[in-house]
């Protein structure tokens, strides 16, 4: 039984590497070359450092600076479904915030700057820049309270290079408990 479901094994990994080998190689019927870019591609690390610099901002207290590579119409959504809309909005948000906050210590960051050079679900995720991020936070509040936590943002950019969509997943419970 073992031989046969290897040997089945087998002729569909064969299989499967024929069709591919074909499908690489096979010329477009107008004979034009074939240029097209990846759907995705990784950029140079130094695509990610505004995010570094908004979070430096940002663990200063400096709302101005953690803002000032946003759009002003930019969309701010939270995983747990809440959104801001408007850099206006973002800034009084986290202005408030700051209200409780007495520190915030942002570490072990990993970035991942990218290109999408088409959207990967039929429009409904842009296309274009796009830098993924997860950091640990260490957050004092002013009530005494600390929070350890991971959070994980996905920050898109428009064509003149600001932000225009941010998506946070992080889980806002444990904050909001902190922060009473």
């Amino acid at each position: 039984m073992k031989k046969i479901i290897s040997v089945i094994f087998i002729a569909a990994f064969l299989f499967a590497c024929n069709n591919e080998k074909a499908e690489e190689t096979a010329a477009p019927a107008d004979g034009a070359a074939t240029a097209e870019k990846a759907p995705m591609e990784l950029l140079a690390p130094p695509a990610g450092d505004d995010v570094k610099t908004a979070n430096v901002a940002f663990e200063k207290g400096d709302i101005e600076g953690f803002t000032a590579g946003m759009d002003d119409n930019v969309l701010f959504r939270w995983s747990g479904g809440d959104s801001l809309v408007g850099k206006q909005a973002v800034k009084d948000y986290y202005n408030g915030r700051w209200k409780v906050l007495e520190s915030i210590k942002f570490s072990n960051d990993i970035m991942i700057p990218l290109m999408a050079n088409v959207s990967p679900n039929g429009g409904v995720t842009s296309s274009g820049k796009w830098v993924l991020s997860w950091h640990q936070a260490n957050a004092k509040y002013k009530n005494g309270k600390s929070i350890t936590f991971w959070f994980h943002t996905t920050r898109h950019y428009n064509d003149a290079g600001m932000v225009d969509q941010v998506t946070q997943f992080i889980d806002r419970a444990p904050i909001a408990e902190a922060s009473k």
